[in-house]
């Protein structure tokens, strides 16, 4: 039997190949003992032999005392035998608690966001344990992070509880963020803090906070994303060796993550593109000279297909700020100038469907070897789904094409074959990027499909227990019941209605 790398503490120990059954595999349930999942926290991006402190070891400095086994900590050589004889006598009985400074609120949800939480950001088990690694000890060391991670953590117990409904006033939410927002404004007036990882992670989680809470606060996860990008341009224009413009490490996590809550708010968003031109156009031109064009297992869609989403959200912004004279939707011809852009813009994303129906996906670097031959597929499922929904506001968005028409009904078609393919999943799993393709074929679908959707949002909500899946159908529910008519697309609804809000 190979070794299992992401399976219960036992198996790990005995070396053997787990199921990952949760919440007790089947090693365990055939043993008749307790079953546990945990995950080994790295500290620190640098191999400890090449760290400052991992050189002192072996250099007559320092060594290395185990107090148990498999757990040790490093402590200076004696200089005398005796001294050394003392020391190697000496016996910890008791293990080093990094969560030992928390309340028992707090390390609760912080084991939570651990081993169940975070699996609601990542596709696979590769992705959540380098989301772990990185975000955990620097929430430690950060109050405004380990505040936004414990909020976090918090609203997906909450929903783990059937209490979805209820999160927006659940008194201790609002209380882990505002923590958060109180220690994130002293953390900014440190001019020695400002740019840095843990700002920077710490506007990304509240973020995510607000969205899967379905806006606890209107509009505050767009203030978020601002923070991030002016965090993050601040520090790149500083520059040197410490600059967060690495390609590597923390940083690209953090960029992954900007651009793709960027390009789905200008996909299905009704306000105005988050950011300027300046920053598509460096990231695009950026996308274009990366080759191959990579399917970021982050976001469940392509590079390429990530700068479409926002050019499709610029073009329908102009447009709808074109028609602020008219009162409410009025159907009408588009220019010829929006066409050309509409037919570009398709022309685009036909090609990339193509290059995909001929090609196995290009993930990045080392990310592959990691993943299994069904979770590639799925991916690519995803990919696809994303292609569709960027189809559907090309037609609906950009050229007022009727809700009716073939074009618009095929895609709504394909978004909910590539979802059925993927499949229901508690976690690790394309399925959890699936929110916004659903939503997307929710808007324009009909009869029997309305059920469909509502079926697969349903599930999808009862799997990952994001509030916001289930609020995404709720707003799916009052734009087909309210709908000026089938005219009216899901962006001009939203405007009319007022409502803040992103299908994520």
């Amino acid at each position: 039997m190979s070794r299992s790398f992401n399976g219960c503490t036992r198996c790990k120990a005995r070396r053997q190949k787990c199921d990952e059954q949760r919440p007790t595999c089947g090693r365990c349930s055939t043993a008749g003992v307790q079953c546990k999942y945990a995950m080994q926290l790295q500290w620190g991006g640098r191999a400890f032999s090449r760290s400052r402190f991992g050189a002192c070891v072996g250099t007559g400095g320092m060594q290395r005392l185990e107090y148990s086994p498999g757990e040790f900590i490093y402590t200076t050589k004696s200089k005398s035998k005796s001294a050394q004889a003392a020391s190697s006598d000496l016996a910890l009985t008791q293990p080093v608690d990094p969560f030992s400074s928390l309340s028992p609120d707090q390390r609760a949800l912080l084991h939570h966001f651990i081993n169940d939480a975070s699996q609601i950001t990542a596709c696979h088990s590769g992705m959540q344990q380098d989301i772990c690694r990185m975000l955990v000890p620097m929430a430690l060391q950060t109050p405004s992070l380990l505040y936004a991670t414990t909020a976090l953590s918090a609203i997906h117990l909450q929903a783990l509880h059937n209490q979805s409904e209820s999160v927006k006033t659940a008194p201790d939410i609002a209380r882990y963020m505002a923590l958060s927002l109180e220690h994130f404004r002293k953390e900014l007036q440190n001019p020695a803090a400002k740019g840095s990882e843990a700002l920077v992670a710490t506007a990304r989680t509240l973020c995510l906070a607000e969205i899967h809470s379905g806006a606890i606060n209107p509009n505050s996860w767009r203030a978020h994303i601002e923070g991030a990008r002016a965090l993050m341009k601040t520090t790149d224009r500083a520059g040197g060796e410490n600059s967060l413009a690495s390609a590597n490490g923390f940083r690209r996590y953090l960029d992954r993550w900007y651009w793709s809550i960027v390009s789905l708010t200008a996909l299905t968003g009704n306000g105005p593109p988050i950011g300027d031109n300046s920053d598509f156009a460096s990231f695009d031109m950026t996308s274009q000279r990366e080759s191959p064009d990579y399917l970021d297992d982050y976001w469940g869609f392509t590079v390429d297909l990530a700068a479409v989403f926002r050019q499709i959200g610029a073009a329908a912004w102009r447009n709808l700020e074109a028609e602020k004279g008219t009162q409410g939707f009025v159907e009408g011809e588009i220019d010829s100038n929006s066409e050309d852009e509409a037919a570009l813009l398709e022309m685009s994303v036909r090609q990339l469907m193509d290059r995909g129906a001929s090609s196995q996906p290009s993930l990045y670097p080392d990310v592959a070897e990691g993943l299994t031959t069904e979770s590639i597929q799925q991916l690519a499922l995803c990919n696809e789904a994303f292609q569709h929904s960027a189809l559907i506001q090309i037609h609906r968005r950009l050229r007022k094409t009727p809700t009716t028409s073939v074009y618009v009904q095929q895609s709504v078609q394909r978004i909910l074959e590539c979802t059925a393919q993927i499949g229901p999943s508690s976690g690790l799993s394309p399925w959890v990027m699936l929110t916004t393709p659903i939503f997307i074929a929710g808007c324009e679908a009909r009869g029997e499909d309305r059920d469909t959707v509502r079926r697969l949002l349903t599930t999808l909500h009862d799997t990952v227990r994001i509030p916001n899946v289930l609020q995404s159908l709720k707003f799916l529910e009052q734009y087909w019941a309210n709908q000026l008519s089938e005219d009216e697309d899901w962006s001009h609804f939203l405007d009319r209605m007022k409502f803040d809000f992103i299908p994520y």
